[in-house]
């Protein structure tokens, strides 16, 4: 599973750490190792950020500390590099990466407002050949504004069991929800 977080200007600092949260939430929800669950951690903006590939440590306490030291950026909304950091590094089998091919379930979860600063068309073609490769996409709402339709471009189908929106923010996601969205994820 990689974490991909939305560390842009369109995002706050406090839903930032709201999105940080989440995740960290969420990765507890799973049995983290080489074998069962491994967790990479990236943050984009302006650049992309990986702060944890899958050959590194695959404890909980080491996901934990990498989703945490992920940093706020506040510039440009490069979706379309973090996507690309995605397809040529981070599922890359060489970074740790096991394939679709043995069995395997990939996941990415986005979170996000859409508002990326490339657009949509990007979004959409790079979201495409990700999915081609077996990468199943579920997405997090991470802003009191949301631009759905790019959101909805990056989450697989069904987007009802795929994404949740709402503004994290303002009314944080319960223990509940967020565990329905992790038994979502090991379907």
């Amino acid at each position: 599973m990689v974490i991909l977080l939305d560390s842009s200007a369109s995002i706050t600092r406090d839903q930032f750490a709201d999105s940080k949260r989440f995740a960290s939430d969420l990765v507890k929800h799973f049995e983290i190792s080489k074998d069962r669950t491994n967790v990479a951690a990236v943050s984009f903006s302006q650049y992309t950020h990986v702060a944890r590939n899958f050959s590194e440590d695959p404890s909980r306490e080491a996901v934990l500390k990498a989703i945490d030291s992920l940093q706020y950026e506040g510039s440009l909304s490069r979706l379309d590099l973090a996507l690309e950091t995605l397809l040529a590094e981070t599922l890359d089998k060489k970074q740790g990466a096991r394939t679709h091919e043995n069995g395997v379930k990939i996941v990415v979860v986005v979170f996000t407002d859409g508002f990326s600063s490339r657009g949509i068309e990007i979004t959409r073609d790079l979201t495409e050949m990700l999915k081609n490769r077996g990468v199943e996409f579920f997405s997090i709402g991470a802003s009191d504004r949301v631009n759905k339709d790019e959101l909805n471009e990056l989450t697989s189908l069904p987007i009802e069991t795929h994404q949740l929106v709402k503004s994290i923010d303002i009314r944080p996601f319960t223990i509940g929800e967020i565990k329905k969205f992790a038994m979502e994820i090991c379907k």
